[in-house]
């Protein structure tokens, strides 16, 4: 399997792989989409950034729907998206990277944001926080809190309808409140905001009930 969250992972897809992948897009994907990206205009925007434009890193962007829709709601956002797959689709604005390494000089960027991405790559997680620490003024984060093995399944449950199709590993924990917060004190950060709950599914009826918004959550935090 393959590290980060991008629907580039896997170039041929499984008939299970595209039934997956159909199902989650038409379950909640597109809705996803859309709440995340008010929320993260809305942390944007808190910042109050006094700058006439604003620059914006999304680290493992995927097909960089949710980095388009924020420069289409913020006019002063120019954002860049990289990933660790090759740009196959000539998109403007991205950049592969080994997944380790930014290739961008100290500070070269407002806002990095981590949309469901740290969780699945637990083995370059300090590099990654290191490189987006030493290239930006402020870090974004959107992951997953579990709170023993039944979040835990349930989340690895949610990651697999999402991301198993494209051929995204599907990560054996998450954070735990205490282990984000460790993380941030390791690499000498400031969380300015913490939210959580984060709603992603009141749209589903049964479902918002069993994927609770206590699993999800953003954090703003000052390099």
């Amino acid at each position: 399997m393959y590290d980060m969250s991008s629907p580039l992972a896997k170039d041929k897809k499984s008939f299970f792989d595209k039934l997956l992948i159909r199902f989650h897009k038409n379950a909640s994907h597109s809705n996803r989409i859309a709440i995340l990206s008010r929320l993260f205009t809305q942390k944007i925007q808190e910042l109050a950034i006094q700058k006439e434009t604003i620059t914006l890193l999304d680290i493992g962007c995927g097909d960089m729907k949710i980095t388009k829709i924020l420069a289409e709601q913020n006019k002063n956002l120019q954002t860049t998206g990289v990933d660790i797959y090759p740009n196959t689709r000539n998109w403007k604005n991205y950049v592969a990277f080994d997944g380790r390494t930014l290739p961008f000089t100290e500070k070269s960027f407002d806002i990095i944001l981590f949309s469901d991405v740290l969780h699945h790559d637990y083995e370059n997680l300090d590099q990654l926080i290191k490189e987006a620490k030493r290239v930006s003024n402020f870090i974004m984060i959107k992951d997953h809190f579990e709170y023993g093995f039944f979040s835990r399944t349930l989340l690895q449950l949610a990651d697999i309808v999402g991301n198993y199709g494209y051929g995204v590993s599907i990560p054996k924990r998450y954070f735990t409140k205490k282990r984000f917060q460790e993380l941030v004190k390791k690499h000498q950060l400031t969380e300015i905001k913490q939210q959580c709950p984060v709603y992603l599914y009141n749209h589903l009826p049964l479902v918002k009930y069993i994927f609770k918004g206590k699993y999800q959550f953003t954090s703003v935090i000052k390099t």
